[in-house]
């Protein structure tokens, strides 16, 4: 009879363990109902940080747009901005329902912490400064001014 209690009270334990969760990232506050969200079918660009998996089952008497709804709501109060990984058509597991089943995340600033601010007037990091930019005349300018164009070489073609 011990033995038998000792058993259920492990196994209650056990059941409760694995059923508590670790809270809510405070990173990531509940959002309101309605906020704008962007849907991406695979993978959003840039930087995220991944919230997790967001699924709504829906009767096929609700309406499709009535679903895609409940699974924005949901990503809202999630507090994600984005939600990807967006099936195109619902899951239908069984015969009068479908199931809608995505990731959602937060997008990241681009802009992280370590980046100093450029200073005024300071070139870009992507650009060089060699000197200046020379145009090169297009096809009828050159001629009609007497400069001649050389004829590409035939290893400029192509060949090998």
């Amino acid at each position: 009879m011990l033995r038998r209690s000792l058993f259920a009270l492990v196994a209650v334990f056990a059941l409760a363990l694995a059923c508590s969760s670790k809270g809510r990232d405070p990173r990531f506050p509940r959002r309101a109902p309605g906020c704008p969200l962007s849907v991406y079918n695979g993978l959003p660009p840039g930087a995220w940080d991944d919230i997790g998996i967001v699924e709504v089952g829906c009767y096929l008497d609700e309406s499709e747009i009535a679903c895609l709804g409940r699974l924005r709501t949901e990503a809202c109060r999630m507090g994600g901005d984005t939600i990807y990984n967006m099936p195109t058509k619902a899951l239908r597991p069984v015969e009068r329902g479908m199931i809608y089943r995505a990731m959602v995340a937060h997008s990241r600033n681009p802009k992280t912490h370590d980046e100093a601010p450029l200073a005024p007037g300071a070139a870009d990091a992507g650009a060089t400064t060699s000197g200046p930019v020379m145009l090169l005349p297009k096809v009828g300018e050159g001629e009609a001014e007497g400069v001649v164009t050389p004829a590409p070489l035939p290893a400029d073609a192509g060949t090998q």
